[in-house]
This record gives C-alpha cells, sequence and structure tokens, in this order.
C-alpha cells in the first residue's frame, strides 16, 4: 500500500508516540493513500512529502466505513478519552470532516441527536486516514523517499483546497438546514 505523509522533513523513521492522543484515531502516525489530499496540506512551512510503503501482512488492522461506530470511535477519541482500540496495529478510515468540534459543541447543547451529528459528519469528499499505532506497523512502514513541494504548486493546491471547503461549508450549511430544530442549531452555531 503506497502511502504519503506531508511534513516540515523527512520523516524516515516515523514515531508512533509522537502524535495527538486526541485525534481522530488515537495516537500514532498519520498517513494518506491520497497523494493529492496530502499535498493539499503542505504550506510554506511543510514541504517535504514523504512517499512510503506498508506492509499490512501479519497486522492486525481495523477498517472503518463512515457508520455509527467510526463516530463513537471518534467522538470517544476525539473527547480525550482513553482510546478503545489501543490493541491495533493500523486503524484505516474515513477522515472527520473539521467542524467535528463544531458538531460536538451542538451534541453537548441537547439539541443535535448523535444520528444527526453523524449524519453531518458523512457531508463532502470522504478521504481516507491510516493510522499506524504500533512499533509493529512502523517497521513494516517502508520510506520510499521525499520531494521537496515547490511554492508555486503548494498555491496551486492550496487553491483547490479553498474551493473544496468553500463546496464543503455551502453542503454543510443545506444539510443543517434540512435538521428539524434548525432554528435552534442555526442560533448557536452564530
Amino acid at each position: 500500500m503506497k502511502l504519503y505523509h506531508t511534513s516540515a522533513l523527512e520523516l524516515r523513521n516515523p514515531d508512533v508516540n509522537y502524535g495527538r492522543r486526541n485525534a481522530d484515531f488515537g495516537g500514532g502516525f498519520y498517513l494518506s493513500d491520497s497523494l493529492e489530499f496530502a499535498k493539499k496540506w503542505a504550506d510554506r512551512r511543510k514541504k517535504c512529502l514523504n512517499v512510503y510503503t506498508l506492509d499490512l501482512s501479519g497486522l492486525k488492522v481495523k477498517r472503518f466505513e463512515r457508520d455509527k461506530e467510526w463516530f463513537d470511535y471518534i467522538s470517544n477519541n476525539r473527547t480525550g478519552n482513553k482510546d478503545k482500540l489501543d490493541g491495533f496495529d493500523v486503524i484505516i478510515g474515513p477522515i472527520a470532516n473539521d467542524t467535528l468540534y463544531d458538531t460536538y459543541g451542538i451534541i453537548f447543547s441537547g439539541l443535535l441527536s448523535g444520528d444527526d451529528a453523524l449524519r453531518l459528519l458523512k457531508v463532502g469528499t470522504q478521504f481516507t486516514q491510516i493510522n499506524i499505532k504500533s512499533e509493529k506497523a512502523a517497521s513494516q512502514l517502508t520510506w520510499e523517499y521525499a520531494e521537496t513541494l515547490q511554492d508555486d504548486e503548494i498555491a496551486e493546491y492550496k487553491m483547490l483546497l479553498r474551493s473544496e471547503e468553500a463546496e464543503f461549508r455551502a453542503a454543510f450549511e443545506e444539510a443543517i438546514k434540512e435538521l428539524q430544530n434548525y432554528e435552534e442549531i442555526n442560533e448557536i452555531i452564530n
């Protein structure tokens, strides 16, 4: 499996213990299987695109879809609770969109059900993230090479990202309007 990670430097031997514990899939080293997605997250500081291959043979892998199990797992991790799947070597699944924190605010206010929150998290294009959680998995992640992205390419991908974010915000707003208690939620958000 070919994977990508954008960073400030070459990461030949990534540290699985370095990542934030309150990220979607808990602590670990996050990668994408999409070259385009990885390039969208480059910036003036993070210009180094690291390319890897991962051999999943013999690893305990958990795969998620955009469903209630995925939502519950992300909710648990994003709120800082103990990772319930810390026995897995690799977690693969959809990236939760960045409205998750806003959605949590609505959930905790009592205005939005878990089903409605999950519905909102399904808005937009789905991208996959791969989280290397164990030393065993890290030993099967082979760094192939790194390339330095040029400023004009980074600018091009940033423009594409801004355009996609604008489309996403419009779709998200429409999805919120379809909820029964839209007026109450709109007052909280705005």
